[in-house]
């Protein structure tokens, strides 16, 4: 069975995209991410076989049931770095050995459905498929199978994830696959790739609904950030 999870927290203000915040502030950071979550949550709506919004803080979770609708289950994240949540993620999902599950993150606004199709059907073969973020991290991680012990003792947030987790997955000689680099949005500079993306998805008529998006970035102005 394919499974998907997606990572989100609840948009609250001063409590997500804190390097963001610093050029744009607190309540318009929060608002660009509830948009980002809006976009991701309604694109992967019809992905994979079981679909888990995997939220945080435990408090929010009556603001998730009304996002999740009939499309997606419900996870709580566990306390613990971001790899103890991950790992506990995968560790219930796997259950049989033709189980793929991935996880997304809820940074990246532009990510295409084929990139997360094309993540299961390398499952086929590989036992670990990495998607590639350009910031040295990864927006999207998934096995087959059998549980890798591959999030332990991760820098998390630095330009070493992605190195750190290969190097991780190489240990448990597991076999690996690899997708195309995409973008998270996390810093000002990041914010003016996705402005630009946007635009050119608009322009060309793309299949994408960024509508969400698009409203908050017409808010802020160029000398804004």
């Amino acid at each position: 069975m394919n499974k998907l999870g997606i990572f989100l927290k609840q948009p609250t203000a001063g409590r997500v995209k804190t390097r963001l915040a610093r050029d744009i502030g607190d309540e318009n950071a929060a608002a660009l991410y509830e948009a980002f979550i809006q976009a991701v949550t309604q694109r992967f709506a019809a992905t994979a076989e079981h679909r888990s919004l995997c939220y945080a803080p435990a408090e929010a979770a009556a603001y998730f049931e009304q996002l999740a609708g009939a499309d997606y289950q419900l996870w709580q994240q566990p306390e613990g770095d971001l790899g103890a949540r991950l790992h506990g993620f995968f560790a219930e999902h796997l259950d049989a050995a033709e189980d793929r599950v991935i996880v997304i993150g809820s940074d990246s606004p532009t990510l295409p459905v084929d990139f997360i199709e094309r993540g299961f059907e390398l499952l086929d073969d590989a036992e670990c498929v990495v998607g590639p973020a350009a910031d040295g991290g990864y927006y999207l991680i998934g096995m087959r199978g059998r549980l890798l012990p591959i999030f332990a003792k991760i820098a998390w947030s630095g330009a070493m994830v992605l190195d750190q987790t290969v190097s991780r997955i190489i240990d448990a000689g597991a076999a690996l696959a690899m997708l195309p680099v995409w973008y998270d949005v996390d810093t000002a500079e990041d914010l003016r790739l996705l402005r630009g993306h946007v635009r050119a998805l608009r322009h060309a008529q793309s299949p994408l609904n960024l509508d969400a998006v698009a409203r908050i970035l017409d808010k802020l102005t160029d000398d804004t950030y």
